[in-house]
Order: structure tokens, then C-alpha cells, then sequence
């Protein structure tokens, strides 16, 4: 009998972006598929319900029902899930050289999964909002506020209007101004920071645009948003090498920014002039 969660997850890493995406979603919310036709499969990964026919029938079924009725069979024989397989890989990957050469492992894997979770398309639409907006906010809890810190001072030498703090205080005030035609980007790595997806949901009421920065899943902060970023599961970079969640978490926010900055700074001439002579004032050319 056929081993569809199994196969699934041995195949992942050879799918295209939009495989990958609903490969994912399936293996951590495998339970949850008897429930969802192949359009709220679609809506709820971010794909077009032919990219859910085509899935299923790249996997060697007929369709959509077929896929989800061989889930289920699997689910009720105790079949492979995700975080059997996480925690399998963690036991069975061999130890390499040193610190650096698992660190560059690590960092390899989450660009490649990062440029598969996230379309260049979606990029582009971001950078498109960014570039437009009148004034941007940056919300995110703990250390990713650093990065988004530095994010904000870059855009502002370019001549954007960007408030990035840390402060709940302060983000609500300065939300409180903000309205349509103005940016909040928000960064949540669970999608469920209750402080984070409050200021995302009044923004949102306020006419503002939305850009969440979540894990790839079903959340409520990337549900709630106009446009969504996504970052690599931390448990699954984790079963790599241990006690690294944070660091994942912070290589691929800052290759999302590093992608953004870059497509912002090469597409606008002005703003790319801004920040040359900025650079050249402080010395740094």
C-alpha cells in the first residue's frame, strides 16, 4: 500500500515553488485535509486550484480527492508525518567537519527553501508597495526588530518616510496617524504574536497595506495581510544542528531584506543616488 505522507516528503525538495508549497502545508497539516476542498487547499496555501490538480496528479493520482482520500488512509495506518521525519533526519544526519561548514550548510538550506517559498512575482509586488508608500512602519518582536532597524535607516538615506520601533507603545501611536497609501510590514516567525497581529489587524482596518513575514503556514498574521513573505520552518533547520532556531530565523529575514534592498535599489535611480551619496559623506565610498 502506497506510502503518500513518505513519498511526499522524500520528494519535496525536487518539486517546484508552488509543490513545495502545498507538499509543506500537507505534511504539517496533514490531520486537517479530510476537511478542505482543492479551492480552500488553494486558498490557504497561496496557489490556483489547477496548481492543486496538477500536484496531486504529479504524485501518481487521478485528482484532488484521490490525493486527500490516500492522506487520509495513511493518517489512520500511523503513517510518516513531517515531524517523525524532522526528528528522524535529526538522529541520521552525519556530523560534518566543524562549526563553520554546518553553519554553511544551514545557511545554503535556507536560501535555496526561501527562493522556493517565496515568488518573484510576490517580490515585486512588495517592492512595488514599498517604493509607493507614503510612509512605511516595521513591527517585529525581540531580535528581528534589530534587522528591521537597519532596514529602516538604509530606506530612509533613499528618501522613504519609515518608523521602526521597538517600543508596543510607540507602534500603536504611530500607527494611530497612519492610513491608506501607507505600508505596515510586520514580522511574526509563528504568525501568531497576539501583539503583532492586533497592530496588523488595526492597520488593516485603517485602510493601511499589510506585508507579513511568517513561517510557511496557515496564520494569523499572514492571513490577515495584503501581501506575505515567507521564512523556512526553524524546527526543520533545527533538526540540522541543534539549539539554532534564532539564527535561522535571522539569515533568512535578512536575505528577504537583502532581496528587497536590492530590487528597491536597482530599480529606483534617485533612491539609488540617495544612498551613494550618503555612503560617500560618511566616508564609505
Amino acid at each position: 500500500m502506497k506510502d503518500c505522507l513518505g513519498e511526499m516528503q522524500r520528494s519535496v525538495r525536487e518539486m517546484s515553488g508552488n509543490g513545495r508549497k502545498l507538499a509543506d502545508f500537507i505534511l504539517n497539516n496533514a490531520s486537517l485535509l479530510r476537511d478542505y476542498s482543492s479551492q480552500q487547499l488553494a486558498e490557504a496555501v497561496g496557489v490556483s486550484q489547477s496548481s492543486v490538480v496538477k500536484f496531486s496528479q504529479k504524485l501518481g493520482y487521478r485528482g484532488y480527492p484521490d490525493l486527500k482520500l490516500a492522506v487520509s488512509e495513511d493518517l489512520g495506518r500511523g503513517g510518516t508525518t513531517q515531524s517523525d521525519l524532522v526528528q528522524a533526519g535529526a538522529r541520521t544526519t552525519p556530523a560534518m567537519g566543524g562549526v563553520f561548514e554546518d553553519i554553511a550548510r544551514m545557511k545554503r538550506d535556507i536560501l535555496n527553501t526561501i527562493a522556493e517559498l517565496n515568488q518573484e512575482e510576490v517580490l515585486l509586488d512588495v517592492v512595488r508597495v514599498l517604493e509607493e508608500a507614503h510612509r512605511i512602519q516595521f513591527v517585529a518582536a525581540g531580535g528581528y526588530s534589530l534587522l528591521l532597524k537597519d532596514f529602516s535607516l538604509k530606506l530612509m538615506i533613499m528618501g522613504k518616510s519609515v518608523i521602526a520601533e521597538s517600543d508596543l507603545f510607540l507602534q500603536k501611536a504611530n500607527l494611530a496617524s497612519m492610513k491608506r497609501g501607507d505600508v505596515l510590514l510586520a514580522v511574526s516567525v509563528s504568525g501568531q504574536n497576539s501583539q503583532i497581529v492586533d497592530l496588523a489587524e488595526t492597520a488593516k482596518e485603517a485602510g493601511v497595506t499589510v506585508i507579513s513575514v511568517t513561517e510557511y503556514d496557515v496564520n494569523p498574521l499572514s492571513l490577515c495581510a495584503d501581501l506575505s513573505l515567507f521564512l523556512c520552518s526553524e524546527e526543520a533547520v533545527a533538526s540540522q544542528i541543534e539549539h539554532v532556531p534564532h539564527i535561522a530565523g535571522r539569515v533568512a529575514l535578512q536575505h528577504i531584506i537583502d532581496a528587497l534592498f536590492l530590487l528597491l535599489s536597482n530599480r529606483n535611480a534617485h533612491m539609488r543616488e540617495l544612498l551613494i551619496d550618503s555612503r560617500r559623506a560618511s566616508g564609505h565610498s
